[in-house]
């Protein structure tokens, strides 16, 4: 995974709440696109199994994606509620967020199955591992850009 993510350090760089949805919109394909760039280059995957992988990989992306959208919406909340947080947001977005994290291992183990019965453990692992590299380049970029609540 040498690729360096170019477009994920300029989307995350402008904090999600001065963003317009168009530009959030444009910035979300352009993440896609480097991240099934990613996949490609770290999977070897057959002309046989393309069709199918590719499939399914557009289903769990789609899936990927909505949380994507959720989590843009908390930390937007977040922002707008900065200066005056009260208790209850600050419980609302805490809920939200471990949702979130909830949702997402439950997307993962979905998949895994469905991965793991095309291509095999192996490389569906090496696929997981692929996707948990590029959520930590963009988790540890939204964390560097977040202040820590007062």
């Amino acid at each position: 995974m040498k690729r360096k993510i170019s477009i994920l350090s300029l989307a995350i760089l402008l904090p999600f709440s001065v963003m317009s949805q168009d530009l959030l919109d444009l910035l979300k394909t352009e993440i896609n696109f480097e991240k099934r760039a990613l996949v490609a280059e770290g999977m070897d995957i057959s002309s046989v199994e393309s069709p199918d992988f590719w499939n399914i990989y557009t289903d769990f992306e789609n899936e990927i994606n909505s949380l994507g959208d959720r989590r843009i919406n908390n930390i937007k909340k977040f922002y707008d509620n900065y200066e005056d947080m009260s208790d209850e947001v600050a419980g609302d977005i805490a809920k939200t967020y471990l949702a979130i994290k909830g949702d997402r291992i439950k997307i993962y183990k979905k998949y895994y199955k469905k991965f793991s019965s095309l291509i095999g453990d192996r490389r569906a692992v090496r696929l997981f591992q692929i996707m948990d590299q590029i959520q930590l380049l963009i988790d540890l970029q939204i964390a560097s850009e977040q202040p820590l609540l007062e």
